[in-house]
Formats: structure tokens, C-alpha cells, sequence
């Protein structure tokens, strides 16, 4: 039986220069994304957090007061409704964050990345939460709990993962404003 010239071409040298293409590809990139990051990921942190910190004010300035209580409370009296909402996140740092977090594990020090990282993160679905809940239209969201898990494949020695789920949850609930929960504006 005698194979076909086209069926080792397709089946045998093709995906070889596939492979060998996109990953030649990589290589030349590679370097100037790093760069990209390293020159801009402070930049787009700050721009971040100033978002973050504009949405949180235009949902104090629209609801008067935050959606949010972490406390153990009790679905207060007078609420109809109640519904669990959540919302998530998954971030994760750049290979630039992760060049410099392994240079700060080497000298010593604490690594600021991963910890505004994180926070960044947590502040986003927070924000995310309060805003599912005035879509939704709750007064409240009482009993909010926040979940972190480790995503991605595990790197080699305890190396941790490729990102972080943050997940924010809690019950919303309508008409039933607690005044501990009501801001007071200054007169």
C-alpha cells in the first residue's frame, strides 16, 4: 500500500510548521509585551482604582448610602423578597508583577504587588455586588461574605496558581432600611 505524498505533508509536516510558526511568532513578541507591561502596568492599576472609586461614589451619591453589611445579621423584619445575588472576579498578576514579586521573595520585603492585586480585586467585586443589587433593585445586602480560590494550573513546588477568584455574596433584600445603615450627611 503505498501513502500519499499530500497525506504526509498534511498530516505530518504541516502541523511541524504550524508549530514551529506560532511559536517563532511568540519568541519575537514575547519581548515587547513584557516591555508593554512593565512600562504601562502601574498606569492601568491607578487608572483601575480610580474607577473603582468613581463607581462607589456615583452608587453613594444614587442610593444615599452603602448596600452592603458584613454583619451577622438577620434578615431584617418587613423585607420581602429575599434572593441571594453575587458577583466575581478573576484576576491574576502579569508576568512583569511576577518578575518583580520573585526578586522581592529574594531580598526580602514585603511583595505590594500581589497585596494591591488583591485589594484592586476585592474593592472591584464589592463594587460589582453593590451594583447587582441596585439593578436588581434591594435596599440591602445583608450577610455579604467574600470567597477567594486559586484557579489555573499549580505551578511546580508550591509555586501557587495562575490566578484568583474572588466571589462576593450575601442576600438582597427590599424595603426594609435599618437606620444603622443609613448614612448621615453632615447638616
Amino acid at each position: 500500500m503505498e501513502i500519499s505524498g499530500y497525506l504526509v505533508l498534511l498530516f505530518f509536516i504541516l502541523p511541524l510548521i504550524l508549530w514551529v510558526t506560532v511559536w517563532g511568532l511568540f519568541a519575537i513578541a514575547y519581548p515587547f509585551m513584557f516591555l508593554y507591561g512593565a512600562l504601562t502596568s502601574s498606569a492601568s492599576r491607578k487608572r483601575w482604582k480610580d474607577d473603582i472609586l468613581r463607581r462607589e461614589k456615583d452608587t453613594l451619591d444614587k442610593v444615599g448610602r452603602d448596600l452592603l453589611s458584613m454583619d451577622k445579621i438577620r434578615i431584617p423584619f418587613g423585607s420581602s423578597n429575599p434572593e441571594v445575588i453575587w458577583a466575581s472576579i478573576v484576576i491574576g498578576p502579569s508576568h512583569w508583577q511576577q518578575l518583580l514579586g520573585l526578586l522581592y521573595n529574594l531580598i526580602g520585603g514585603s511583595v505590594d504587588i500581589y497585596r494591591d492585586l488583591l485589594a484592586i480585586g476585592r474593592s472591584e467585586v464589592l463594587q460589582r455586588l453593590r451594583e447587582v443589587a441596585d439593578s436588581k433593585g434591594f435596599d440591602n445586602v445583608v450577610g455579604v461574605r467574600l470567597d477567594t480560590s486559586m484557579i489555573g494550573t499549580q505551578r511546580p513546588k508550591g509555586g501557587g496558581s495562575k490566578g484568583i477568584e474572588i466571589f462576593a455574596y450575601g442576600t438582597g433584600v427590599r424595603n426594609a432600611v435599618p437606620t444603622s445603615f443609613t448614612v448621615q450627611k453632615p447638616e
